[in-house]
């Protein structure tokens, strides 16, 4: 199954002992080895075979049930390294953009523009296709995840006001309204227990 970007909270269920082995693609990049928008995919899952042929899709589903997790995961990235082969190229202003977007916070997508030399509407197209969605909403998500990992940080560890503070929201009451836009849970009972997927990427240090 491919699951594309997603912007709305959902809830994913699975019984007990089930083993997920997957791959997280970094923002920008997936469109590049789909071969397709990721503005396609968005809020979406799909089987990966009305993607891909069903010859390509057909290496993933062979995965044997006794393997070990670290098996299984290299037959994965075997697979995806192959398939990188034929990729399309990335939109590196994209890429660059992306990179912007987490050095600040609160900049202006106006200002963005400027620094690649990219018109409003240009930057805004080529972002939604690379991505999934346009840059303002790409930097709400990436401070919503911000300040997820921040509240799993020794210190800082349910202080509302200084984790609005120091995920750069304007201010707690708008720190509320992103977070319950994004997850459907109000901070205090989210934060109490929610991981942050940053924790696992080098795309924000926090």
């Amino acid at each position: 199954m491919l699951a594309g970007p997603w912007t709305k909270p959902f809830t994913a269920s699975f019984a007990s002992g089930t083993t997920i082995t997957g791959a997280r693609f970094h923002p920008g990049v997936a469109s590049s080895l789909l071969g397709l928008p990721a503005s396609e995919l968005l809020n979406a899952v799909v089987p990966l075979d009305e993607i891909w042929s069903k010859q390509e899709a057909a290496r993933l589903s062979t995965f044997s049930p006794e393997w070990n997790i670290g098996q299984r995961t290299s037959a994965m990235a075997r697979v995806l390294a192959k398939r990188t082969a034929g990729a399309l190229p990335v939109d590196w202003a994209v890429v660059a953009a992306i990179r912007w977007i987490a050095r600040h916070p609160r900049g202006r997508i106006e200002e963005l523009g400027r620094t690649l030399h990219l018109g409003n509407r240009q930057l805004q197209r080529r972002f939604t296709a690379a991505v999934g969605y346009g840059p303002k909403l790409f930097q709400s998500i990436l401070r919503f995840h911000r300040s997820l990992a921040l509240a799993n940080h020794g210190g800082v560890q349910g202080d509302l006001a200084r984790i609005a503070a120091e995920a750069e929201y304007a201010d707690q009451a708008h720190m509320s309204r992103e977070m319950q836009r994004f997850s459907g849970i109000p901070p205090a009972k989210l934060l109490h227990s929610a991981r942050s997927t940053l924790q696992l990427s080098e795309l924000v240090r926090v």
